[in-house]
């Protein structure tokens, strides 16, 4: 019940009157569908002309959104000096002890 409340599904429910409506119209059915539909004017069957689908669709709920603006400025990356110092130890400041073990520290070629 709700969904025909608030869609245009209730209107296609009046498709019988307009079958009924256009049985009683004499002309063609381009005549019918432009005199109902097309700028329709008062006249002797106005309040039947007003139960015919689509004449007066019922107002269906519109949610309008607005998404956020996203905007992003790619900044350009700052060059990075790296200075390189050796890190790794000097030999003179070690003593020859470790040398008579089997587990030496890595040197210099």
């Amino acid at each position: 019940m709700y969904a025909f409340a608030t869609t245009n599904t209730a209107e296609v429910l009046k498709v019988p009157m307009f079958v009924e409506h256009f049985m009683e119209y004499h002309g063609s059915f381009s005549e019918f569908v432009i005199e109902h539909y097309d700028n329709h004017k008062k006249d002797a069957d106005w309040d039947t002309d007003q139960k015919l689908p689509f004449i007066n669709p019922p107002i269906v709920l519109t949610v309008y959104a607005q998404l956020p603006e996203i905007s992003f400025e790619i900044k350009k990356p700052k060059e990075v000096t790296v200075s390189q110092k050796n890190s790794i130890y000097q030999e003179k400041d070690f003593s020859n002890l470790y040398l008579s073990r089997i587990f030496q520290p890595p040197r210099f070629s």
